[in-house]
């Protein structure tokens, strides 16, 4: 039987490796440090933050899930 021979990958150079830039992280809030600021970061009352938040179910939040989810929130029908 016939053993094949695979040729090795070419050695990647220093010049062809493009270090990887890495995004910077979002800080992460409390549910209660969001909802004091929730006129100016969602431009809704402190109760609406805080219950949107509470059905979630997490502690601490970056702004731009807790707009996500704040958004949703509000956007529901009410039956």
């Amino acid at each position: 039987m016939a053993k094949e021979t695979a040729t090795p990958a070419p050695a990647e150079t220093k010049a062809e490796k493009k270090p990887e830039k890495k995004a910077p992280a979002e800080s992460v809030y409390t549910v209660s440090e969001l909802a004091g600021n929730a006129r100016s970061v969602f431009g809704t009352m402190q109760e609406c933050v805080v219950a949107a938040l509470k059905t979630d179910g997490k502690a601490e939040y970056t702004v731009s899930e807790a707009k996500e989810i704040v958004s949703k929130f509000l956007q529901k029908e009410v039956k």
